[in-house]
């Protein structure tokens, strides 16, 4: 097998689970608001990743491609590590929660399918890329399917409200992030890309969160119940601790638009399970 079918057979799993998020979320927002739970998954994201990457080093299974160094030489690479933890990570999985006080998580899932015409959008503006005409058919598809949906008067939000606008935000805060977090992998190495971004992610929402007065005590909450528990694990440890690893695996091989067209498979992940798990 090619490392090219690999890559996208990784770009594929990633577009089925990354429709996860907005659903297994929505038990753990019952007990906390949506900036505590962004603080507390990247907080067991960064310690998934601290954990793979030590025991990585230590086993001689991963090297590390460059040190990452917190200095003036190297304060392009911190920038963009830090808009790519606060804002890519971040401001993305606490406008897409957010959204849910407004409308579905169907809903939500199928404004992220968005997500791949705003990386080529990205990549067109900043990045001289070009579209082909088979992206911008999906473009043009995409947008009309989104339009249907937050239009359609009979739907359980009453058509078009400010929900809609908050998700469409945090598909835009991980679009505009996807070249950057592309070039920081290649450089220093996924694990050390990624946890890096989720400590900076961690960081920034606890100071935002100290400052704004939120409760973190909520955060245990997540023990109230088995299924919350579960909840924390697969979007801590699964959906960002370790799928990122797979998702850096996709862009290496197939390109960022290429693993960015395979999200399209969000919005239909995110709508088969919010029909069986929440009917």
């Amino acid at each position: 097998m090619s490392n090219t079918v690999k890559g996208w057979i990784a770009a594929i799993f990633i577009g089925l689970l990354w429709g996860i998020p907005w659903i297994v979320g929505t038990p753990i927002l019952e007990v906390m608001d949506a900036q505590v739970l962004v603080w507390a998954r990247y907080t067991v994201a960064f310690i998934t990743l601290g954990i793979v990457f030590n025991v990585g080093l230590s086993t001689g299974k991963m090297k590390k491609k460059a040190d990452f160094k917190l200095t003036w030489d190297n304060r392009s690479d911190v920038f963009w590590a830090a808009a790519c933890g606060i804002v890519g990570q971040g401001a993305f999985s606490y406008l897409s929660f957010l959204s849910l006080e407004y409308i579905t998580a169907s809903e939500n899932g199928v404004i992220q399918g968005l997500i791949p015409i705003l990386i080529l959008t990205v990549g067109f503006f900043r990045h001289n890329a070009r579209f082909t005409m088979l992206q911008m058919l999906a473009a043009v598809g995409a947008f009309v399917g989104v339009a249907i949906l937050v239009m359609d008067p009979n739907s359980e939000t009453n058509g078009f409200n400010i929900g809609h606008l908050i998700c469409l935000g945090s598909a835009a805060s991980f679009s505009c992030t996807a070249y950057a977090r592309a070039k920081l992998a290649e450089k220093y190495g996924s694990v050390a890309t990624m946890f890096h971004q989720f400590i900076f992610a961690s960081i920034g929402f606890g100071v935002y969160l100290m400052f704004s007065g939120a409760d973190f005590a909520s955060a245990l909450g997540i023990f109230s119940s088995p299924l919350r528990i579960l909840c924390i694990v697969i979007l801590g440890v699964g959906i960002s601790g370790t799928s990122y690893l797979v998702y850096i695996y996709a862009m290496e091989r197939v390109g960022v638009d290429g693993t960015g067209m395979a999200l399209n498979l969000m919005p239909l992940s995110s709508f088969v399970l919010a029909v069986f798990a929440l009917g």
